[in-house]
């Protein structure tokens, strides 16, 4: 994706893990604060034991929550390996990109 890389406290920019997941903020979650909640609601449902596991599909990305991680499947280009980082990782990309959406 051409768009400007969205950036986070913690964030590599060699990792490709990282820009999948500002590609799934851009595309599936986009300015939407009640989306990102919901998704910040649904990683600490995850990370507490509440939910073993969570998962949405979205406009270009299916996401998967579980003990092992935010999984990150691109549905439009199925050729692009899928990309998984920590849930704390994930967690303050999404905590990151619900502040910007607010402001």
């Amino acid at each position: 994706m051409d768009r400007v890389p969205f950036d986070w406290p913690g964030r590599s920019a060699s990792n490709p893990a990282h820009h999948r997941v500002g590609e799934f903020l851009v595309t599936d979650i986009q300015c939407s604060p009640e989306w990102a909640r919901d998704l910040a609601d649904k990683i600490e449902a995850v990370m507490s034991g509440k939910l073993s596991y969570w998962e949405r599909t979205g406009n270009a990305f299916h996401l998967e929550l579980s003990a092992r991680g935010a999984s990150i499947e691109d549905i439009v280009d199925e050729s692009r390996p899928i990309e998984t980082v920590p849930l704390p990782e994930f967690r303050t990309a999404v905590l990151t990109w619900l502040q910007q959406s607010q402001s």
